[in-house]
C-alpha cells in the first residue's frame, strides 16, 4: 500500500499519518470486528427476503456473511494486511452493488431501482462506509491495529 501512496503522490498529501496516530490497537481491532460483523449481520438478516426476489442475491448475501466472519477472524488475529483488506473489499463491493441495484436494478431484482428508502440498505451503507474509513486509517498508519509491527505495545 505504501508503494501505491508513493506512486500516486497521495502519500505526500496524507503525510499527517506519520505525526498523528491513535495508539489504541485493541479499540481499533474491536471497532473493525464490530463494524464488519454488523455488515455481515445486516446481509444475513436480509438474505431470506432476497432469496424470494432472486435466488442468486440470497446466495450472495450468505456468502457476504461468511466472508465477513473470515475478515473478523483475521482482524482478531492481528492480520492487518488480509483481515482488514478483505473487510474493505467486502464493504466496497457491497456498497457498489447496492448503488448499482438502486440506480439500474439487478437481473431478477429490477423492482429495487429507485428504492433509496430501504432502512437495511441505508444501515449497511453507513456501516460499510465506517469500516472503509477505519481501514483507510489503519493502512495509512493513523490508527494502530498491529502494534508489534511498530514495536508498540499496550
Amino acid at each position: 500500500m505504501n508503494v501505491l501512496l508513493r506512486v500516486t503522490g497521495v502519500g505526500k498529501l496524507m503525510s499527517f499519518y506519520r505525526y498523528i496516530y491513535l495508539n489504541q490497537p485493541r479499540l481499533t481491532q474491536l471497532a473493525g470486528i464490530a463494524l464488519i460483523a454488523a455488515v455481515g449481520t445486516v446481509h444475513l438478516v436480509e438474505a431470506p427476503r432476497h432469496f424470494g426476489a432472486a435466488a442468486y442475491l440470497g446466495v450472495l448475501f450468505v456468502i457476504n456473511f461468511a466472508a465477513t466472519l473470515v475478515s473478523a477472524a483475521g482482524i482478531f488475529r492481528g492480520a492487518k494486511n488480509w483481515g482488514w483488506t478483505l473487510g474493505a473489499l467486502i464493504s466496497g463491493l457491497s456498497a457498489l452493488a447496492y448503488l448499482a441495484s438502486r440506480l439500474f436494478g439487478l437481473p431478477g431484482f429490477a423492482e429495487a431501482a429507485g428504492e433509496w428508502d430501504e432502512p437495511a440498505g441505508s444501515l449497511a451503507m453507513i456501516l460499510e462506509g465506517l469500516f472503509l474509513a477505519g481501514w483507510f486509517s489503519v493502512i495509512t498508519g493513523l490508527a494502530v491495529a498491529a502494534p508489534e509491527e511498530r514495536s508498540w505495545h499496550d
